[in-house]
């Protein structure tokens, strides 16, 4: 389920209606889906919460921090009763408060701290998405909860397509959020290259793709540092025309204080683009072979998070140097060959049939 409104589609809803959608075509277990996901499919079937409290469910599955509270109250109200509780932390909850600093002190940070020592009780399932929320969920967790390791992958659909590039600049796919993506940073971080750079002046360097609360204050900082050639928002786009403008860019580029694992780095890699990524959200997915979703100088480039600087440097020397960005792109083709949607159904089915 997802208590979230989907205001704004992010890459939390698109996986839990992909995996739902999968998942559904099985005959031998049935599905319901509680939220808002017309965003994603206008004809989506859900259930009220009302129909969700009555209902007897083998797994409820929660996919947001705010379903907690939810299915605290179906549990109480079924008195335990035979349902076993899963959660994705596809929020980096648990390492967002563990590297929290200062910030645990926050309201929002206490209230989710709190929701996820709830849940603690007795949450039956806890699926990682990296693997250093995996390692630390097992010792947060304890032996009362079975932590499983999905690494989340592209869905089918994201492809390189057999067509010319009509644009050659960097590509940015983000909810629009500043308390999570810095699309700000990244705004004034191509204001920085443009002015190391004056040749570069009036020429498109940046499309932004997503909408969100911060939208409104990006556009106006935009047109505050005169960039309106320079950084085109060119709307929330899914499915078939998502995958058209990845394969129209040069690269993507993330800015993010933290992710768990990133849904657009791996689309945009599926359709054959390098990336320009922060250290913060350099994911570790696995140790054996030791990878982590960028290696520097093969699948992308790494800049300092919060390193102005460093980030236009990387951002230019990528944007500029077109073999390097074919010598990447020729290897992001091979590293995304270990990510397999089919794989990740098959870790939820293994879940469900043996809860």
């Amino acid at each position: 389920m997802e208590s979230g409104s989907f205001k704004v589609i992010g890459g939390a809803a698109k996986d839990t209606y992909k995996l739902y959608s999968k998942l559904r075509l099985r005959k031998d277990y049935s599905i319901d889906l509680y939220g808002n996901f017309s965003g994603i499919d206008k004809h989506a079937e859900t259930v009220t919460l009302k129909q969700l409290m009555s209902r007897d469910y083998d797994i409820v599955w929660m996919n947001s921090i705010r379903d907690v509270l939810i299915a605290d109250g179906y549990r109480k109200r079924h008195g335990g009763g035979r349902a076993k509780f899963l959660y994705v932390d596809r929020g980096n909850v648990l390492l967002n408060f563990r590297d929290g600093g200062l910030r645990r002190l926050l309201p929002k940070m206490v209230i989710r701290r709190g929701l996820v020592s709830l849940m603690g009780r007795w949450l039956d399932y806890y699926v990682a998405i990296g693997l250093e929320q995996y390692e630390y969920a097992k010792r947060f967790f304890g032996a009362g909860t079975d932590v499983r390791y999905i690494l989340i992958a592209p869905h089918e659909e994201f492809r390189i397509l057999k067509s010319k590039k009509t644009y050659h600049g960097a590509l940015a796919s983000a909810r629009l959020d500043e308390r999570q993506k810095r699309i700000g940073f990244m705004i004034r971080g191509i204001a920085r290259v443009i002015e190391e750079h004056p040749e570069l002046r009036g020429v498109e360097l940046l499309r932004i793709i997503g909408t969100g609360v911060d939208e409104k204050s990006y556009r106006a900082l935009v047109s505050s540092l005169g960039l309106q050639k320079s950084i085109r928002f060119v709307g929330f786009f899914t499915g078939k025309e998502l995958v058209k403008r990845y394969n129209n860019a040069a690269f993507l580029v993330s800015t993010s204080e933290w992710e768990g694992l990133s849904r657009s780095l791996l689309e945009a890699m599926a359709c054959g683009l390098p990336l320009l990524i922060n250290d913060n959200i350099n994911t570790v997915i696995s140790k054996k072979p030791e990878a982590t979703i960028v290696r520097e100088k093969y699948n992308g480039l790494i800049y300092r998070y919060g390193d102005m600087s460093d980030f236009s440097s990387q951002f230019y020397r990528l944007y500029s140097d077109t073999k390097l960005q074919k010598r990447l792109a020729a290897n992001t083709r091979k590293f995304i060959k270990r990510f397999s949607f089919g794989k990740v159904v098959n870790g939820y089915e293994r879940i469900i049939d043996g809860a």
